[in-house]
């Protein structure tokens, strides 16, 4: 069972966005950033030369050391965008959304071994069906590259919202039976890979 992505310490106020980092055996390393949903930042502040996003010396050593599975030696208390201690590993994308707490956190990103950066989109089932659990119940959906970030995860999240009111107030006239609701829910998420884009569903 993979752990709760829940932010440690005092502070709770931000922009929660969950960071994975690709491993060279395939899994995933797990970060969180306090502030790192906020306009998408992370999509241009994490760069080779500064992983975690914030220009440091040792930013490039850390990150060498968590794709190779090892544990990073960063400074106490790095200050970066990006907490350079892992949270988790989970053994793939698809883990990663089964796990992904979508109450805690607003964004997502995906960064490769060579930190080429994505962004995700989460959608949380919960629009659809009040009782949905914030880990697991939802879907991440990537950014398109060629379009801007803030728009297209407001045009993600509009699209999201009619279908998924739609999916409710149809089980509530009895129009759709509450064993297909969820299967229609993720079907017509799925339809997003037709527009180049990457989608994993809880």
């Amino acid at each position: 069972m993979y752990e709760r992505f829940e932010p440690t310490g005092a502070v709770t106020m931000g922009h929660r966005a969950l960071v994975a980092y690709e491993r060279t055996d395939g899994r995933l390393s797990v970060h969180h950033s306090q502030w790192g949903a906020l306009g998408w930042q992370l999509l241009t502040t994490c760069r080779s030369n500064s992983p975690f996003g914030g220009n440091n010396d040792w930013e490039e050593r850390c990150h060498e050391a968590i794709v190779a599975g090892e544990d990073p030696d960063p400074p106490a208390n790095p200050d970066t965008p990006v907490d350079p201690h892992p949270r988790t590993v989970v053994e793939s994308l698809d883990a990663l959304v089964s796990a992904f707490d979508f109450l805690e956190y607003e964004a997502c990103y995906v960064v490769s071994r060579t930190v080429d950066v994505r962004g995700f989109q989460p959608l949380w089932f919960a629009r659809a069906f009040p009782d949905a659990d914030p880990v697991g119940s939802g879907a991440l959906v990537s950014l398109r590259r060629d379009r801007d970030p803030v728009e297209d995860a407001a045009r993600l999240t509009a699209w999201f919202r009619g279908v998924a009111d739609t999916v409710a107030a149809m089980r509530e006239r009895g129009l759709l039976a509450e064993s297909d609701a969820g299967d229609y829910l993720r079907e017509r998420i799925r339809e997003w890979e037709a527009d180049g884009r990457e989608v994993y569903v809880g």
